[in-house]
């Protein structure tokens, strides 16, 4: 029987647009009814912040309340500063706080995956795109609570005036229950000033050059942040070192008056402003402050204007005479912010000047995100979640500067875009040092932080400092271990923080590295995540070595007991040679045709068919071409044109035109999905009118997936493509490495006929779940709608190849059936083409078919069913799986993506009707109701194949018999 788990909620935590620290907020979102709920609160909040020289390490211990009736998973995604990484990670098991244990992520989320339908208490904390984390928790008790802690380690960064500075928001909109803070500044040859303070009360008391400062309070509602200012003296060194293996970790913090000389800019300035949804969460009055300052600077400039989202265009040129820029200020203070981020689309041919200031957050979530200009580009930041490698990679390739703007004053980020910089060039040789970063020229603003591996306890290095490849300037430093204990510090984890923040501007080549290293260090990189389980037999069936806590009744099992540890991998080879067989045999079985007389009594009947909502395009396989259906607003059922049968279906269907054609060629009814939601009933008029409708009602639903692919489907349908497609665009704004948004967004892509995209979207669900056959899958089907047979041929069979885990293979049991069916298309489509030398002869065999229908979904351990019924009145469905006529249905996915396929050699004349049954699902995901996919092919497997395909969004209920389209031959 099929379950449907219906008591899962998703939690949702908000995050305070403020630098460095993240302000916990929750809230949570009903699935079925979109619903913002106060279910969960904090209910305790313990914050320990130690600060040693220019490292400050933050603990902070969270505990969290579920009011609520209901079993909840917690989700908390927050951004971290510049090169700043997760060290630490643990959750209450049992009463008692547990260690996370690195692990490589693509296991992480198997494992918790795994675990979690289980029901037991697994805890993942991963890093997504940017500089961003996120914990995910299962379960919250219904009326119970839950703690984590998170811990990390931080370099504070001098400022003009050689002073340090540590921030922490406060800024909660609600009391604490519970709420405590104490800092720590040690080894201080000054007195810690305090910039901000939470209630006037909280003040440090010396202990020699040791300062402390402690709060405690309930029912606490913070007035300030907590800012700390700690000045150090011009041209100081201050070094630490902690032995490691007759080596010592170092890390030195130089404090110098260097020379700087003016920046000459040029006459002609490129500005390239990011007006992608996004830009929302920008603090774009402080950009255009520092506009301000620049061009004030400046004087006389002329300016030319481009403005980005998924597409890039040139928006006038503004010249400049002694600093008014009225017109330009104007124009930037009443942008909209809409659509995705498509870096790719800027290019020199449309943009051209001698350099550029790009105000973005590093985010091109649309397209690739690199940047055709030749000249240097200086990107600006202002974003709390925010992309700094890729901001870096953009402006270092072509000699420009990254400028976080969050961190900087106006006044400081203008003197940096005003002057060349003097740039730390790296030391003189000195074979006791190795592994010394920053390994790259980086500018230097009155302050240096260097880290490194010195084999010698007693030595020296140089540091030298220039311009271009001209050294002006020479800084000595010493170490000495017996007078530069770094004492609780941990240097390790700083030196490992600054190799992997310069190697991860170049994730790709460094991806390996980078993985080694997060493993090593306990550190979330890329690829590494961290990882509480419940039991130790989880961490021995799953082969995860435990934290110490654990490693002695781990070790004692393992020598007791054999296990076989659950993430061996298998291919699917072996099943495919059997389905390769078994479809075989199916194609050549003779189905006579049977002339059927209607029944009586014993007719099974099935519920009425629910439209839903949703927009269909029409498109022939390989054409870019899209034509938009048309229905009108009393009609039901779209105006087609269905060939062969048109007499037919014109009596049998009202509200539809009918136009007889070539007999050869059927077509497919497909109904019209309209949405039902209160707000369209907004929408009227004009697409301009509309589109400022939608603006208006936008902020009440900003991050509501269905918003956007109901109001795409309105501008899609009044053939106002841009607007659609940028509208559509915005899923790829709402949330962080979501795969099921994405899926979702190359369902439609699909639908539109936007290939290019498609692929994009796809690649991206890729990467995000390589554990997984149906990523692979969607990623060979876009690159064959692209055109790149090979390549995705060469993709469909890693599919076959590529290793699974027992449980995904269990779970996905059956898709070597579509796998090989698709493959075997390419081959009978592009063969004269393709190598297929890789391929074992005996997968390969011609499988041409009258009909072919294939159902996709977006999300994992959701029970969707395929049923289609013929014009005899059977209908071909999971526990009916061939019909009388030669009809077959794939396996049964009652878990995981599906997809699931129907296939007929010899259609029999009549309508044949397709129906989608959803049992239901087990996500607790923010991205909506599950979205399906139908792919309707016609001679599939021959010249004369043509595609139809329809994306729609469930309500999210159980629904029985949800009509996807009709065709008749």
């Amino acid at each position: 029987m099929k379950a449907f788990q219906d008591y899962l909620l998703a939690l949702v935590v908000l995050i305070s647009p403020v630098a460095y620290a993240q302000v916990p907020q929750i809230k949570i979102i009903e699935n079925k009814k979109g619903v913002i709920k106060d279910i969960v609160s904090l209910k305790s909040l313990n914050i320990d912040v130690h600060v040693v020289g220019n490292i400050a390490s933050t603990v902070m211990t969270m505990t969290f309340e579920n009011k609520g009736s209901r079993i909840l998973e917690g989700e908390l995604t927050f951004p971290m500063p510049d090169g700043v990484s997760i060290s630490s990670y643990a959750l209450d098991i049992n009463g008692k706080m547990r260690q996370a244990v690195p692990v490589e992520k693509e296991k992480a989320t198997e494992v918790f995956e795994s675990i979690e339908r289980q029901r037991v208490d697994p805890g993942l904390l991963e890093k997504v795109e940017g500089n961003n984390f996120r914990t995910r928790i299962y379960p919250f008790p219904a009326g119970g609570s839950r703690t984590i802690q998170i811990g990390y380690e931080q370099e504070l960064v001098a400022n003009e005036g050689h002073t340090l500075t540590y921030r922490l928001p406060l800024d909660y909109n609600y009391a604490i229950p519970q709420f405590s803070l104490k800092t720590t500044v040690s080894q201080s040859s000054q007195i810690p000033l305090l910039k901000e303070q939470p209630d006037g009360s909280f003040s440090f008391k010396a202990n020699g050059n040791t300062y402390t400062a402690s709060m405690e309070r309930s029912n606490f509602l913070p007035k300030h942040n907590l800012v700390i200012s700690l000045p150090k003296a011009k041209n100081s060194i201050e070094t630490l070192m902690q032995p490691a293996e007759n080596s010592f970790y170092f890390l030195s913090n130089v404090y110098l008056s260097g020379p700087a000389r003016l920046h000459s800019w040029g006459k002609n300035v490129g500005l390239i402003w990011d007006v992608s949804l996004s830009g929302l969460k920008r603090d774009t009055q402080k950009e255009i402050a520092l506009l301000d300052a620049f061009i004030k600077e400046q004087k006389n400039l002329t300016i030319t204007l481009g403005l980005l989202n998924n597409t890039f265009k040139t928006e006038g040129v503004y010249v400049i005479n002694d600093g008014n820029w009225e017109a330009l200020r104007n124009k930037l203070e009443h942008l909209v912010y809409d659509g995705g981020a498509d870096y790719s689309k800027i290019n020199n041919k449309q943009f051209k000047a001698a350099e550029h200031l790009f105000f973005t957050d590093g985010f091109s979530g649309f397209g690739a995100a690199t940047v055709a200009l030749e000249q240097p580009i200086y990107t600006i930041n202002t974003a709390v979640t925010a992309d700094y490698s890729n901001m870096k990679l953009i402006s270092a390739h072509c000699g420009g500067k990254f400028l976080n703007l969050s961190e900087l004053s106006v006044a400081e980020a203008a003197k940096q875009l005003n002057t060349d910089e003097l740039h730390f060039m790296g030391i003189k040789q000195n074979d006791a040092i190795t592994e010394l970063y920053p390994a790259n020229p980086v500018p230097v603003n009155g302050f240096i932080s260097i880290s490194g591996i010195s084999s010698a306890a007693n030595t020296s290095l140089t540091l030298l400092f220039g311009y271009g490849t001209t050294i002006s300037l020479e800084k000595k430093v010493v170490l000495n271990a017996a007078e530069q204990d770094a004492g609780s510090v941990q240097v390790h984890k700083i030196w490992a923080q600054k190799k992997l923040s310069e190697m991860d501007v170049h994730y790709d080549q460094n991806k390996d590295e980078i993985a080694g290293l997060g493993r090593q260090f306990g550190i979330v990189t890329r690829n590494t995540s961290l990882l509480v389980l419940e039991n130790v037999s989880d961490y021995i069936r799953y082969n995860i070595s435990p934290p110490q806590e654990l490693r002695d009744e781990y070790d004692s099992i393992r020598k007791q007991v054999r296990f076989a540890a659950a993430d061996a991998k298998k291919d699917l080879l072996a099943n495919a040679l059997n389905m390769s067989e078994e479809l075989k045999k199916w194609w050549n079985t003779d189905f006579s045709v049977k002339k059927k007389y209607p029944k009586t009594a014993d007719q099974v009947r099935f519920p009425p068919p629910v439209v839903r909502e949703e927009a269909v395009s029409v498109r022939s396989e390989g054409s870019q071409n899209r034509q938009m259906n048309r229905v009108s607003s009393t009609s039901s059922l779209q105006e087609v044109v269905v060939t062969g049968y048109g007499d037919v279906l014109a009596k049998r269907v009202s509200g539809v035109n009918v136009t007889v054609s070539n007999p050869k060629s059927p077509e497919i009814i497909i109904p019209k999905f309209k949405s039902d939601k209160a707000y369209m009933s907004k929408i009227s008029g004009t697409p301009a009118q509309a589109y400022q409708q939608y603006l208006l009602i936008r902020k009440a639903y900003l991050y509501t997936p269905s918003f956007y692919l109901d109001l795409a489907n309105w501008f899609y349908d009044q053939k106002d493509e841009e607007r659609g497609l940028m509208i559509l665009s915005n899923l790829t704004e709402l949330e962080l490495e979501n795969s099921d948004i994405y899926k979702t967004l190359a369902y439609k892509l699909k639908q539109n006929g936007n290939a290019t995209a498609q692929l994009f979207a796809s690649n991206k669900v890729k990467l995000w779940r390589p554990m997984e056959a149906q990523s692979y899958r969607d990623y060979a089907l876009a690159l064959a709608d692209c055109g790149k047979y090979q390549e995705a041929l060469d993709m469909l069979y890693s599919v076959l190849t590529k290793g699974y885990t027992a449980e995904t293979g269990q779970r996905d049991q059956g898709i070597e059936e579509i796998i090989l069916t698709e493959i075997n298309n390419l081959v009978q489509l592009h063969g004269a083409k393709l190598n297929t030398s890789k391929i074992n002869p005996k997968y390969i065999q011609p499988l041409p078919v009258d009909v072919r229908v294939v159902l996709n979904w977006n999300k994992n351990d959701t029970d969707i069913d395929l049923w289609v019924t013929d014009p005899n009145g059977e209908k071909c469905f999971y526990s009916h799986r061939e019909t009388e006529t030669g009809g077959r249905i794939s396996n049964d996915f009652t878990g995981g993506y599906g997809p699931e396929q129907f296939m007929i050699k010899k259609a029999i004349k009549g309508k044949y009707t397709i129906q989608v049954n959803y049992y239901g699902d087990q996500q607790i995901s923010v991205s909506g109701a599950t979205t399906v996919m139908a792919e309707i092919y016609t001679h599939y497997g021959s010249k004369l194949q043509q595609r139809k395909v329809i994306t729609l969004q469930l309500s999210g209920k159980k629904e029985s018999g949800v009509l996807v389209g009709e065709f008749s031959y």
